[in-house]
């Protein structure tokens, strides 16, 4: 009866031992399961607040290559507002209207984005932690960017470009994204699509005229050095020793344009700089400070009679 009696204490202390282990290991490894989710999330949270903030930057360097940024009607500037809300809500959630607004506030800022630091953010806070559809959002919404006032310029493609390899897209890749986002804007996801035509064909008009425009001064310059020179050689024969000697020094003829003679100052300052000969010398140093020195008397007694 008596050992009877031992063998059961024996036998419940051990149940109750044993009970007491497993449900210790559980608590821990309960706990530390948490704690490594924790971790996790954190990380995650972490890895992707750091990554909004980069495709936000995205955004704003292809939006601050836009030409005449500063000058460009609200308009334009609504719809990057819009198109990057339309990404960020898809790929961030509820989360993406507020980003929307930190973005569409620095639109209107001076700000300028490093684009090698840019490149080296992507690539370490995106490229491996989003999948492809991530990336081929951001892309195509950069191209939506870029187009928002009608066209996109060569710096804008090619910082699209180095953000699709950052992420680390191949370059075919990047050009099915771009047809996705062409796909896209003929559907009508950014907008009307015949609104679109004609905001483009306006950016085709004012290119053109910005260029005639160009053709037209450089000509207008043309033409006033060519008159200078004209009425400079009508008068040459009457210059007084010290300007003919002048024009010797530089080896340039009476009648040359402006233009020439400071191409020309600059060409022969750099043929005698002092530095160019000290390895030769400190009389090659002395007589090429002394050619320095009279070229530049030269040219300051020349551009006083022009």
């Amino acid at each position: 009866m008596l050992v009877t009696l031992l063998v059961s204490l024996i036998i419940i202390e051990f149940v109750f031992f044993v009970r007491h282990t497993i449900k210790s290991d559980t608590d821990d490894n309960s706990k530390e399961s948490s704690q490594k989710y924790s971790k996790e999330s954190q990380k995650f949270q972490s890895t992707s607040y750091q990554s909004d903030d980069v495709v936000a930057d995205a955004f704003i360097a292809v939006v601050k290559l836009t030409p005449d940024l500063h000058v460009l009607g609200d308009g334009v500037k609504e719809r990057m507002k819009e198109y990057a809300y339309n990404t960020l809500k898809k790929i961030d959630g509820p989360a993406g209207e507020g980003r929307t607004s930190r973005f569409a506030n620095r639109i209107n800022q001076r700000e300028q984005i490093k684009v090698k630091e840019l490149e080296k953010n992507v690539s370490a806070k995106i490229k491996s932690n989003f999948d492809f559809q991530y990336k081929k959002e951001i892309l195509i919404c950069m191209w939506a960017l870029a187009y928002a006032d009608g066209q996109a310029t060569l710096d804008q493609q090619k910082l699209i470009s180095i953000i699709g390899k950052a992420m680390g897209l191949p370059y075919t890749t990047c050009n099915k994204v771009e047809t996705m986002f062409w796909q896209r804007m003929k559907a009508g996801k950014f907008g009307d699509y015949k609104e679109f035509e004609k905001r483009r064909n306006k950016w085709f008009e004012d290119e053109a005229e910005r260029k005639a425009e160009k053709e037209f001064e450089k000509k207008r310059k043309e033409n006033s050095n060519t008159n200078y020179s004209n009425s400079r050689k009508t008068n040459h024969s009457n210059l007084s020793p010290e300007l003919q000697k002048a024009y010797s020094v530089l080896g340039i003829e009476p009648s040359a344009s402006i233009d020439e003679i400071k191409n020309q100052k600059k060409k022969l300052l750099k043929r005698y700089h002092p530095d160019l000969f000290a390895n030769q010398g400190e009389e090659m140093i002395k007589k090429a400070t002394k050619k320095a020195q009279s070229i530049n008397h030269a040219y300051e007694i020349i551009m006083k009679n022009v």
